[in-house]
Order: structure tokens, then C-alpha cells, then sequence
């Protein structure tokens, strides 16, 4: 099952891994994904045919319809579903094994150690990559507050056009017109026409917006994912406000998935993965990059991410070859290695007098 952000690149990151593990694949895309759909599939199918391999381990739904998915869904051995919460539930409930993923809402931190040039460039290459659709795109970002100008000016010397209150009232009708749900227009596009839309002058210069963030929830819908190159904006003092402030926003949208931090200090690093509730953080890493596994950081390669128990998904891995292969565990004996139960509960026993 396939989702129409990452139209072609889910195909292939899920397609490869199913092929080396000797299994066929049926891709079921998004209705208005299915040209991308079958064309990446069309591409797989001629690599199979080059190298003497039945094409037809490679095969799409070439009308997808809600129903014929749900019926490949029950014919399958496994199913792998990319997309939003509710079609990770049929997943769930479609009677066969099934690795489903949570929505993303990476949410940023960047403390008073950080090296904030370096950071700059990294969050605005993953706030810009593919015009954010990626669920692993930084969503919001929670500085803190001596450095927090100086952020914002690198940030803006990057492109970036920080939203006045007039401008990010436009902003919100645009992309939730009716103040609750989320609009079309902007997803995907870049942000000279989000900008145009929206009726908002910017420079040519201009590659993302950013606006600051007022309260986490319903009541500022700028603190959840966004599938576009906004980026929004939030400052701290104590360091475990910018824990809070990631627990919250994640919790909004995005519980499980993914949140980053720029920072020398390992103790900030610790304390955050500690306490996130996430299943991957990246340290001084661009995000989308970083999630899915880079050359640098020894992640899993996969576009299919996990977001375990805080997400309503099975695992918290990225799901990548290993979850497309059934192990059989050969167990031969060995000496037995019988632990001391003096050793473990002694100190019990003598204190209760046993």
C-alpha cells in the first residue's frame, strides 16, 4: 500500500528489498498516484526482464479502488502499508501480518551549544527536500532563546521568510480553509507558489516559510505536519521545555516517528531521546536524510517507518529486507549454563529472613 507523498520512492525502497528476499510484490497505490505508480513499477519490470527474471514479481493495481485493495490485502502473505492512520488500521485488521507506519512531525530542537550555520543548512535542505512531503521533513523547530535570533537570521539568509502575524493568518486560510482541515493547494508545491496563493510577497530568494508557533494543538494547526515547506518556529529557556515542547507536538501528530537536535552537549542528546517518545532521533543530522538511513549514520535503508506502540504500529525499525524474510532458528545443544540462585536473590532472602 503506497501513498501519493512519495509516490515512486516508497515503490522502489519497499520493491528492491522484497526482490533480494526472494518475494514477489503487488503494489495498491493512491488513486491519484497510480500513473507514478506504474511507471516506477514498469521501470522494475524492464530490470527483471534485462536479467532474465519474471517480470511479474513486479506487479500494480493499475485502478485502485478501496475494495481491491482490501481484497489483495486478504490474498497476500504480508502486508506493508505506507500512508495515513486509517489505512494502517485495515491493514491491522485485514487478517495477515501487516507492518503499518504512523504520520510524521519532526520536531527539531537546537540548543545554545549548537553550531548554528551548520545547523541552518541542514534543516533548510531537509525542510525543502521534495517541497516536504516526506513525513521525516522538520515541521517545527524549538530553539532556544539566546540563540534564537541568531537562528532565525541564518535561517532567513537561507531562503527563509519568517511570516508576520498578518502573513501567517493568510498562510492558515489557505492551507486550512475551513479552520479545522487541511486544504489541497499547498501540499507538495513549492513556496513561491504557496506564497502566491496565499497573496504574500516574497523575495525570489525564498525556498521556505517559516511562522512561529503560538500553542500546540487544534487551536494553531501550524504545531502538526504540514506536507509543505513551512517550517514552524518555537523558543525555549530550561532544556526540559524543549523536552516538553517535543512531546507535545509529537504527541498532537506525529507520536513515535521521529524528532532531531543540534548540539555539542551529550547530556541534551541523552535527556531527549530519554524522554521523546519517538523511535528515531537524529543528533546534527538533516532529518529526512537521516531517518531513512544515510551513508553517515548506519540507520536501515527504508521509506517505511515504524512507529511502535506511541504510533498504533507494530514496530519502531524502519522496515527494510528483514521484516520480508521468515527465520528459522536451527538449535543445537550446548553446555547448560544454570544460573545460582544464591547469587541472584541471596541478598532477598537474608534481608526477609529466608
Amino acid at each position: 500500500m503506497t501513498p501519493v507523498t512519495n509516490a515512486s520512492s516508497t515503490i522502489t525502497c519497499n520493491g528492491i528489498p522484497a526482490l533480494k528476499t526472494r518475494n514477489a510484490i503487488i503494489f495498491a497505490p493512491h488513486p491519484k498516484a497510480k500513473a507514478s505508480c506504474e511507471l516506477t513499477a514498469e521501470y522494475m519490470r524492464a530490470g527483471l526482464r534485462k536479467v532474465g527474471a519474471p517480470e511479474d514479481l513486479v506487479l500494480n493495481i493499475k485502478e485502485p479502488t478501496i475494495e481491491l485493495s482490501q481484497e489483495l490485502m486478504k490474498a497476500v502473505d504480508l502486508v506493508i502499508a505506507t500512508g495515513g492512520a486509517q489505512l494502517v488500521k485495515v491493514a491491522y485488521s485485514s487478517g495477515k501480518p501487516a507492518y503499518g507506519v504512523g504520520a510524521g512531525n519532526a520536531t527539531v530542537v537546537v540548543d545554545e551549544t549548537a553550531d548554528l550555520k551548520d545547523a541552518a543548512n541542514k534543516i533548510k535542505d531537509g525542510k525543502i527536500f521534495d517541497n516536504a512531503t516526506s513525513c521525516s521533513s522538520e515541521n517545527s523547530l524549538v530553539i532556544q532563546e539566546s540563540v534564537y535570533d541568531s537562528m532565525v537570521k541564518n535561517l532567513q539568509e537561507l531562503g527563509g521568510h519568517l511570516c508576520n502575524a498578518e502573513e501567517k493568518e493568510k498562510l492558515k486560510k489557505l492551507m486550512w480553509p475551513d479552520g479545522i482541515h487541511m486544504g489541497r493547494q499547498h501540499v507538495g508545491q513549492h513556496a513561491q507558489k504557496i506564497a502566491s496563493l496565499a497573496g504574500i510577497k516574497v523575495g525570489p530568494e525564498v525556498c521556505f516559510l517559516m511562522v512561529k508557533g503560538e500553542a500546540v494543538g487544534a487551536s494553531d494547526p501550524f504545531s502538526g505536519e504540514k506536507l509543505s515547506p513551512v517550517l514552524t518556529l518555537w523558543k525555549y529557556g530550561k532544556f526540559e521545555e524543549a523536552i516538553d515542547y517535543v512531546r507535545d507536538i509529537t504527541r498532537f501528530s506525529g507520536y513515535g516517528h521521529s524528532c532531531g537536535i543540534h548540539t555539542k552537549n551529550d547530556e541534551h542528546m541523552l535527556e531527549l531521546a530519554s524522554h521523546a517518545r519517538v523511535s528515531r532521533m537524529m543528533v546534527r543530522q538533516t532529518q529526512p536524510y537521516g531517518n531513512s538511513g544515510n551513508y553517515d549514520n548506519g540507520m536501515p535503508w527504508g521509506l517505511t517507518l515504524g512507529c511502535g506502540s506511541w504510533g498504533g504500529n507494530a514496530t519502531t525499525e524502519n522496515i527494510h529486507w528483514k521484516h520480508m524474510i521468515n527465520t528459522t532458528w536451527v538449535s543445537m545443544p550446548i553446555p547448560a549454563i544454570v544460573p545460582d540462585e544464591d547469587k541472584i536473590f541471596g541478598s532477598h532472602w537474608k534481608k526477609h529472613g529466608k
